[in-house]
């Protein structure tokens, strides 16, 4: 059967949960919801082969929203083979395309509860709250990934919400954990955890042991990139390569962010910074040492910034570059850890990409790339909004 290594997830697809605007436990159960569960079941009213294309056709006779390039996960269904997971390949408004590596089951689909969903990315959650609003997840096998957890609280806790209209949730790099509330904390930070503001719309792409989440929040309606996860560490045995970034204060109440500033108003400093390069924004849960005591780290590349550098097109050949090498991560220190998996680098900007698939590039072949316009910036106080392109691999191996 296929393997997917990568998965994409977006605010668009079928049944995707929502970030919420004020209340809690929208963030965990969204995250919950695509890191382990999945989402958007619905019954298939029709299964077969067209062998025409070559996959599988489903047909959902009240419509759906699954998305082409992203991976669903079919149960229910004799012949068998119908069933797992698959790459969503042409889309409909009624019908659903995706590919069988085993090719033609040889009968159509058959079952009592023929269903179709989302695929989650596979992380295991180990510890969870009664309300499901704090839990601990991790990649499901740790040993390929370390010792490092994330625990995450989108309760109201005292903080979590204030006078500028910020609300905010918990994240923190755990170790040594007994139960939802005994544990090592090795670093602690905070996320957006409401959409308060903007349209709500998000993306989160990820593989078994990483994934960037790119809400939009605040009166700006930017994404901004929140990650947790290991790089690809250069390091033999290295247990404590797990990386985290975070919003720039856990001050709910700091004067400077409020969110219901929009582009070009004063105190909207509620951006982060993640794109730029020589940025140390972000945490490693461990030096290279493996000795105790968090340390932060940078991103190197060409230019400035994922997403520019050079004009779109190159005048001189009208091409469109980007850097097919992966992201150095260096320590503090100056050491060099490792790589930053699952980014793919453009030279420009170009507005009209933003949250679009491309497949086949011809600097990346065989490959299918999502880009993303993300923040970079604190401020959203310039009059242009403070964006820029990100690529994200969505087919793999990232590792």
């Amino acid at each position: 059967m296929a393997v997917y290594p990568v998965k994409w997830f977006s605010s668009d697809m079928q049944g995707a949960p929502s970030l919420g605007d004020t209340t809690e436990g929208a963030l965990t159960a969204l995250l919950k919801a695509v890191l382990v569960t999945g989402f958007g079941t619905l019954t298939i009213n029709a299964l077969s082969f067209d062998a025409a294309k070559g996959w599988a056709v489903a047909t959902f006779s009240g419509g759906h929203k699954y998305l082409q390039d992203s991976v669903v996960q079919v149960d229910g269904v004799s012949p068998a083979a119908y069933n797992g997971e698959h790459r969503v390949m042409q889309i409909t408004a009624t019908q659903v395309w995706f590919e069988l590596d085993g090719g033609d089951p040889g009968d159509p689909g058959n079952g009592a509860a023929m269903t179709m969903k989302v695929a989650p990315l596979g992380w295991t959650i180990t510890h969870e709250s009664g309300n499901g609003q704090i839990f601990i997840v991790r990649p499901t096998n740790v040993s390929e990934s370390g010792n490092v957890s994330l625990r995450i609280d989108n309760t109201a806790f005292s903080g979590w919400s204030g006078t500028y209209s910020a609300y905010l949730a918990k994240v923190a790099m755990v170790e040594d954990v007994v139960d939802i509330n005994s544990y090592t904390t090795i670093y602690e930070h905070r996320w957006p955890a409401t959409k308060r503001y903007s349209n709500g719309r998000w993306d989160l792409i990820g593989d078994s042991q990483l994934f960037y989440f790119l809400p939009a929040y605040a009166a700006a309606n930017n994404q901004f990139v929140y990650s947790f996860g290991y790089i690809r560490s250069i390091r033999p045995g290295d247990r404590y390569h797990a990386v985290m970034n975070w919003y720039p204060t856990t001050d709910v109440n700091d004067s400077n962010r409020r969110w219901a500033s929009g582009v070009g108003a004063s105190y909207s400093n509620y951006g982060n910074q993640y794109p730029l390069f020589d940025n140390a924004d972000e945490v490693l849960a461990r030096p290279y040492s493996q000795l105790f005591g968090a340390t932060t780290w940078v991103m190197k590349g060409l230019f400035g910034m994922i997403g520019a550098g050079l004009p779109v097109p190159n005048p001189v050949d009208n091409g469109f570059y980007v850097s097919t090498d992966p992201i150095m991560v260096i320590e503090s220190s100056g050491a060099f850890r490792g790589y930053l998996p699952g980014l793919v680098v453009p030279y420009g900007t170009v507005s009209g990409w933003n949250r679009k698939n491309f497949a086949n590039m011809p600097a990346i072949p065989n490959k299918l790339i999502r880009f993303i316009s993300a923040g970079f910036s604190l401020s959203q106080a310039a009059q242009a909004p403070q964006v820029t392109m990100m690529g994200f691999d969505l087919t793999g191996p990232w590792r």
